[in-house]
């Protein structure tokens, strides 16, 4: 995976010839990898392209990084606890969208859509996908290193 900060030329900050050429990122949790092969005809049917899938037990070092939104929230250690209890599958996607926002909103309707079909309960649900481009680029580097 491509480095999306640089510091070259004058100060830091985005390297537009650098970026990812990817815009979401989800996470099939732990006890859901069953549903893989459906989340991704759902990916494909919205016109996404899988540009990169990896399955691993998340160590709580790169959960806590990819949940750093909610430290400090009464769920978090829970979440932690669970999001490394196994396997999960962190895909990489392409969107069909010129805007990132518009990607970022379909990800989170398709991660929805699972969450309330088949969810234990909040924190033992279907996926994760980012919330904003800006955690997409974080969250993927923390995943995929």
């Amino acid at each position: 995976m491509k480095s999306t900060l640089t510091t070259e030329g004058e100060g830091y900050g985005y390297n537009t010839a650098m970026l990812p050429n990817y815009d979401g990122f989800i996470i099939i949790k732990p006890g859901f990898l069953g549903y893989t092969d459906n989340i991704i005809k759902d990916l494909c049917r919205l016109d996404f392209t899988v540009i990169e899938a990896k399955e691993k037990t998340l160590t709580k070092e790169e959960a806590e990084v990819i949940y750093n939104v909610h430290k400090g929230k009464p769920f978090y250690e829970k979440l932690i606890r669970y999001i490394t209890s196994g396997p999960c599958i962190g895909m990489l996607v392409l969107s069909p969208f010129a805007d990132k926002d518009s990607s970022i909103e379909t990800l989170k309707q398709l991660k929805e859509k699972y969450r309330k079909r088949y969810s234990i309960d909040k924190t033992h649900n279907v996926m994760h996908s980012s919330d904003s481009y800006q955690n997409v680029l974080y969250e993927a580097e923390a995943f995929f290193g």
